[in-house]
């Protein structure tokens, strides 16, 4: 893998902990007991990652700017992102992360003139003290230390998100839990009955559960998601049952780095028995992403990329705890 991506990752997932004891440290203290910020269970913020990430960015832009237009692009980046997320958990989980409704000059509670300053005071220490620390210890590490730091910490943080985003967003009342399901019969059983598509069942695909039972978990969970999101669910549920069309075992046979492979042979066998739009190319195409090397183009693919983790994901922790 590229170091430069490495590297990345290692920071994101640092600098996610690291910002997780800040506030853990900032808001227990106060309430006297311990406080765990933020949407995930584990001891880590997005946020924080994002955030070094993006003033890593403006840093090389601005490093060598006049003072004034710093502060100016350091509060775009991070009283922008502060923003930003606080407008996604409102409109995608219905809570909020923190309420500045108390303070004077804010916007809906959600950014304020106060903690904006704050976070310049943080970016400019963050740029002349944590910075260069950072660099001169961790990112010496060596390559292997930090791709295995950051891959776990970056699966383990996306599985608590898929968790909570399942939770959230698979729970229907039991009388409109009926119709979808009954909807998604109807938009399944046109492609479940293809022949290719039932051959499926004869192949193991993760701890006993055949690569047909996955790609109809794969396809019912994004379908789900995608009504709660007003998505293309057609779209999701074709390409959703057909993102693994692949025919061998890839356990013990087939072709070398079937991670990064098969998502191109799934999407050719699936040419040669239905039309696929652009969108259902694009959703069994990229399933794997960041395996594969360009991201979604639409928020379809997204979805059933990250429902197809969390199923693989499942799988093998389930094997696990069987043991």
């Amino acid at each position: 893998m590229n170091p430069d991506i490495i590297n990345i990752f290692f920071t994101f997932a640092c600098f996610s902990i690291a910002g997780w004891i800040l506030e853990v440290c900032y808001r227990s203290y106060p309430a006297g007991r311990f406080v765990n910020p933020g949407l995930l269970t584990g001891p880590y913020l997005p946020l924080y990652g994002a955030g070094a990430l993006l003033l890593v960015m403006d840093i090389h832009f601005f490093g060598r700017s006049f003072i004034i237009v710093k502060i100016a692009g350091y509060f775009l980046t991070t009283t922008g992102l502060e923003l930003v997320s606080a407008l996604a958990a409102h409109y995608f989980f219905n809570t909020s992360l923190w309420d500045y409704s108390d303070q004077k000059f804010n916007f809906k509670g959600h950014i304020c003139l106060k903690y904006s300053i704050y976070w310049i005071m943080l970016a400019l220490g963050f740029e002349y003290f944590i910075l260069p620390f950072y660099r001169t210890y961790a990112l010496q590490l060596p390559l292997l230390v930090k791709l295995i730091f950051g891959g776990m910490v970056i699966s383990i943080m996306t599985v608590d998100f898929l968790s909570l985003v399942f939770h959230k967003f698979l729970f229907f009342p039991e009388q409109e839990k009926i119709i979808i399901d009954k909807e998604f019969m109807e938009m399944a059983k046109p492609v479940v009955k293809l022949p290719e598509v039932r051959k499926l069942a004869q192949y193991e695909h993760h701890n006993g559960k055949t690569r047909l039972g996955h790609v109809i978990e794969v396809a019912y969970l994004s379908f789900c998601i995608g009504k709660k999101l007003s998505l293309d669910c057609r779209a999701i549920v074709k390409a959703g049952l057909l993102h693994d069309l692949f025919f061998y075992d890839w356990l013990h046979e087939g072709p070398k780095l079937h991670g990064f492979r098969h998502p191109a042979i799934a999407l050719k066998n699936a040419k040669k028995i239905t039309h696929l739009t652009k969108k259902e190319e694009d959703i069994i195409k990229k399933h794997m992403w960041p395996l594969t090397p360009y991201p979604p183009l639409y928020m379809e693919s997204f979805v059933v990329s990250l429902v197809d983790t969390f199923c693989s994901v499942k799988d093998y922790m389930r094997k696990q705890h069987h043991h």
